[in-house]
């Protein structure tokens, strides 16, 4: 399945002055920059295009939507899915592991790929990463994706022969 067309700008602008995040939007300055780098994260996930009407919107209208919204969290937070190195005088870059103050210690570390997750459990470490930082993509677009999910709760049926 080919990917969906890339948001354009006045497809976002228009998508936003229905919204109370307008002015927000209207401010940013590298409109381009951010639908780019939606697009390539939201591009990773696979949809069935063809359902016509799901979610009370079109594959075409939620796809403009989960693209422009994304497009500004991104801008609010730039390292939300690729993270920010920690200092450079430790050697170590990506996640934070620990953060501790006083007697309180919290972990924010998946051991296994190295990766900070959300432990919402919505979404679990084997799911795509943009769902995992952003999990209201699944409320704008989730009637339309392909997705397996890994985590959460599942049905296992027995046979006996």
């Amino acid at each position: 399945m080919a990917l969906p067309p890339a948001v354009s700008i006045a497809d976002a602008d228009a998508y936003f002055a229905t919204t109370p995040r307008n002015a927000e939007w209207t401010a940013l300055a590298d409109k381009q920059i951010w639908l780019n780098e939606a697009y390539k994260w939201l591009g990773q996930l696979c949809f069935e295009t063809t359902k016509g009407t799901c979610c009370g919107m079109t594959f075409d209208q939620a796809w403009i939507a989960a693209n422009s919204e994304l497009a500004l969290a991104l801008s609010k937070s730039p390292t939300a899915i690729i993270g920010a190195p920690t200092a450079a005088a430790t050697g170590t870059h990506g996640a934070i592991k620990e953060q501790k103050l006083g007697d309180l210690m919290q972990s924010y570390y998946d051991v296994k790929d190295g990766q900070a997750v959300q432990t919402t459990g919505r979404f679990g470490p084997n799911d795509p990463i943009v769902l995992q930082r952003f999990e209201w993509i699944a409320d704008l677009l989730g009637c339309f994706m392909n997705l397996q999910k890994s985590s959460g709760t599942r049905v296992i049926a027995r046979v006996r022969s």
